[in-house]
C-alpha cells in the first residue's frame, strides 16, 4: 500500500515508476498488491521513490460564479420608490419578493435592473430563469432548470441527481453557504418555484409574474411589489432620452403619445422606435398614426 500511495502523490503512473526503478511493470503490480518480491527489486522501488522530490497538489478548481442576469435595460427610466423598496426587503429583511403588474409594465426590466445595480451584495453570483407563466404550457420543466443551476454551480455528469426532488435538495445544499440572487422572470403560481427557492435568506429571490400570485405570499411570505403606469413625468423623461429634442418640439404631442401607450414603458419604446422611423413628423402626428394603427388593430402591442 506504501508503494501505491507514494507512487500516486509523485503523480506517476505504474509504467513510469517501473521505468524509473528499472523494473518491470509486473513488479510494481505485485508490490502494490501486497505480493512479496525479491529484496533487491523492494530496494529498487523504495529507492526510486524516496529519491522524489515533494509534489505540490493541483489547486483546487476555482468555485463557480454563474453570473446570468439578462443585459441591463438601455435608458432604464423611474421605479425609484420600486427600487427603494426592493433594496429595503430583499437585501434586508425578506427572502423572496414579487414585482407583479399587467403586460408592459416594466416587471422585467425593473427585476433585471436592480439586480445589476446591487450585483457587488452577491459576490457569488446570480441565477435567472424564464418561466414563462403567461403563456400555458410554454414554460420549461423545473426540473430542467434545476439542472442548468447545477451545471453552474459545478454539478455535472454522473453526479447529477436525477430525481426531481434530489436535484432539489442538491440545489438548496449548494446554495447553503453562498450569497447569491436568484431572479424567476415570469412565474404563473408558487408551485410552480417551489423546488427553486433556496433555503438560505442569503439567496433572496425576487420573481416577476402577471397576477397576484396570492399562495407565493400566502404560503412563502413574498413581499408583493405592484407596478403600474410610469407616472407622467417619467413617461415624458423615458420620451425625452429616447427621442431627445423633439419631445420639447412638440410637448403636447409627446403627452398625448405617452397617454396612448397608457404610460406603460414597453409600448413607450415601442411607440419610440416608430417615431425613429419618421425622424422628420412632430409627435403629434406620430401619435395620430398610431391611433390610426389602433384602430386597426396593428398599432404597437404590450
Amino acid at each position: 500500500m506504501w508503494v501505491r500511495s507514494r507512487r500516486a502523490a509523485a503523480l506517476l503512473t505504474q509504467e513510469e515508476l517501473a521505468a524509473r526503478a528499472a523494473v518491470s511493470v509486473r513488479t510494481i503490480r505485485n508490490l502494490e498488491a501486497g505480493r512479496a518480491g525479491r529484496p533487491h527489486t523492494r530496494r529498487l522501488v523504495v529507492t526510486a521513490l524516496a529519491d522524489l522530490p515533494p509534489q505540490t497538489p493541483p489547486a483546487p478548481a476555482p468555485k463557480a460564479v454563474p453570473a446570468q442576469l439578462l443585459p441591463d435595460v438601455a435608458a432604464f427610466t423611474g421605479r425609484v420608490a420600486e427600487l427603494r423598496a426592493l433594496d429595503d426587503h430583499l437585501a434586508a429583511t425578506t427572502a423572496i419578493c414579487l414585482l407583479s403588474g399587467p403586460a408592459g409594465v416594466g416587471k422585467t426590466a425593473l427585476a433585471v435592473h436592480w439586480g445589476h445595480r446591487v450585483r457587488d451584495a452577491f459576490p457569488d453570483g446570480q441565477f435567472y430563469a424564464d418561466l414563462r407563466g403567461s403563456v400555458p404550457g410554454a414554460g420549461p420543466a423545473t426540473t430542467d432548470i434545476l439542472a442548468a443551476f447545477l451545471r453552474a454551480l459545478g454539478v455535472s455528469g454522473d453526479d447529477m441527481p436525477q430525481a426531481p426532488d434530489e436535484r432539489a435538495a442538491r440545489y438548496r445544499t449548494l446554495l447553503a453557504g453562498r450569497r447569491m440572487l436568484v431572479v424567476l422572470d415570469d412565474i404563473a403560481s408558487a408551485d410552480q418555484i417551489r423546488p427553486l427557492l433556496p433555503g438560505t435568506p442569503r439567496c433572496p429571490v425576487l420573481a416577476t409574474g402577471r397576477g397576484r400570485l396570492a399562495d407565493l405570499v400566502v404560503r412563502h411570505g413574498a413581499h408583493r411589489i405592484g407596478l403600474g403606469p410610469l407616472p407622467p413625468g417619467d413617461a415624458l423623461r423615458l420620451l425625452r432620452t429616447l427621442l431627445g429634442d423633439r419631445v420639447g418640439a412638440d410637448s403636447r404631442g409627446a403627452t398625448a403619445l405617452a397617454e396612448r401607450c397608457g404610460r406603460l414603458p414597453l409600448p413607450l419604446r415601442a411607440a419610440a422606435e416608430a417615431a425613429l422611423t419618421h425622424p422628420t413628423l412632430p409627435l403629434s402626428a406620430v401619435d395620430a398614426g398610431l391611433a390610426a394603427a389602433d384602430a386597426r388593430g396593428t398599432g404597437p402591442q404590450e
